[in-house]
């Protein structure tokens, strides 16, 4: 009976283990970017900037389609092409803001 409990205790605390080191990294970090430039007719809504400093593994640029695809890119500061997309992003959500009726 005793050595039972031992085991389960023993299973338990490997269990408890692995947990608290798969829940270091926030569920919704990439943790791989791609070079590949992704075609003009995915339609971006907004990107986000992903950082270790907020508790990812790696610097990174999320975009976002319109149907909620994640699409995982260098940091602008590493990769020229996601600068000039976020510019691009950047001055069409100012260009949708501004054609939105105002109430």
């Amino acid at each position: 009976m005793t050595s039972q409990v031992a085991g389960l205790l023993f299973v338990a605390t490997v269990c408890l283990g692995y947990a608290s080191v798969f829940s270091e990294v926030p569920m919704d970090c990439c943790l791989l970017t791609t070079e590949t430039r992704f075609p003009r007719h995915f339609k971006m809504v907004s990107y986000l900037l992903q950082t270790t400093e907020k508790g990812c593994n790696i610097d990174a640029t999320v975009f976002i389609t319109k149907t909620g695809l994640r699409l995982c890119t260098p940091h602008p500061t590493k990769s020229t092409w996601v600068a000039d997309y976020i510019k691009r992003l950047e001055r069409n959500i100012s260009l949708w803001i501004a054609d939105t009726p105002q109430q």
